[in-house]
This record gives C-alpha cells, sequence and structure tokens, in this order.
C-alpha cells in the first residue's frame, strides 16, 4: 500500500493535466508531392487535348470521314451514279495535298489508274480504272463500289497524312 499522499503534492498532481494528442493531419494545404502530382495530370491532359485536335487537322482524319459519308450513301439507289465520281475526286483531294502533288496532279486515264495501282496497298486493276474512268464515264451498274470504297480506305491510310 502507497502512503497517502501530502496537501503540498496533491495541489501539484491537480495542476498536471492529461495528455494532448495532436490534431490529426488535414489534406489541406496539399505536400509539394500532391502538387507535381497534379501538374503533371493537367499536362498529360493537355497533351492528349493536343494530339487529338492536331489528328483531326489531317489530311487522313478528313478524307477518312469524307469516305465513310461516302459509304453511308451506298444504299441510296439513286445517289448511287454519283458516288463513284465523288469517290474519285475525293481520292484526286487526297493527292493534291500530298507532296506529290505537281507530279500527279496532272495524270489522268490509263496514267492515273496505273499509279492508284502502283504501291503495296494499291487498288486493283478494275477499281483503279473505275476511279479513273468515273469523272468521264457513266457508272457501270456491275461494279461492286462497296469493295472499291474498302480499297480506298487502305490507299487513303497508306498515302495520306
Amino acid at each position: 500500500m502507497t502512503p497517502p499522499l501530502s496537501p503540498d503534492i496533491q495541489a501539484e498532481l491537480a495542476k498536471l493535466h492529461d495528455i494532448r494528442l495532436p490534431d490529426p493531419i488535414g489534406w489541406w494545404p496539399l505536400a509539394p508531392g500532391w502538387w507535381a502530382l497534379i501538374v503533371l495530370a493537367a499536362l498529360g491532359v493537355i497533351a492528349a487535348l493536343v494530339v487529338a485536335v492536331r489528328h483531326r487537322r489531317t489530311v487522313q482524319y478528313a478524307a477518312l470521314r469524307e469516305l465513310a459519308g461516302l459509304k453511308a450513301r451506298l444504299s441510296d439507289d439513286a445517289d448511287r451514279p454519283h458516288l463513284a465520281t465523288d469517290l474519285a475526286v475525293l481520292l484526286r483531294r487526297v493527292v493534291l495535298t500530298g507532296p506529290e502533288a505537281r507530279r500527279l496532279g496532272p495524270l489522268s486515264g490509263a496514267d492515273w489508274a496505273s499509279e492508284l495501282r502502283r504501291e503495296p496497298g494499291g487498288f486493283s486493276r478494275s477499281a483503279a480504272t473505275l476511279i479513273a474512268n468515273a469523272p468521264y464515264a457513266p457508272a457501270q451498274p456491275g461494279i461492286d463500289l462497296r469493295h472499291t470504297m474498302d480499297e480506298a480506305e487502305v490507299w487513303i491510310r497508306r498515302r495520306a497524312r
């Protein structure tokens, strides 16, 4: 058993307080590491937006969108004779925006058809002939325009930038 405490010691003990814990750590102000992470995330979002905007400004993107519009018009029989001509004009515009515009711009007929077939991913002989003659001759009813437009998509992806 402990001896009773003197009144002086009891008075001193009454002055003591419980141990106070520090306040909990809050989120604000943020630590420098969090600020760096926020800045990096913002720069990443801005870079992604810039890349997306630049991609939408490319000739390839615009040509593929226009080609998708032509493919959507395939089901309309009344508009079908003009599709081959519109496809030929689209491909000519793609060529004229490229670096070989001076060499390829004046080509027509068989020369233009051979240029369309020239490289890997080029058109088949019948599709190239159809595109080369489309602005000058009426569309033939037996031609498979869907297959020609699929070939045009591959050609645009390889040719346009």
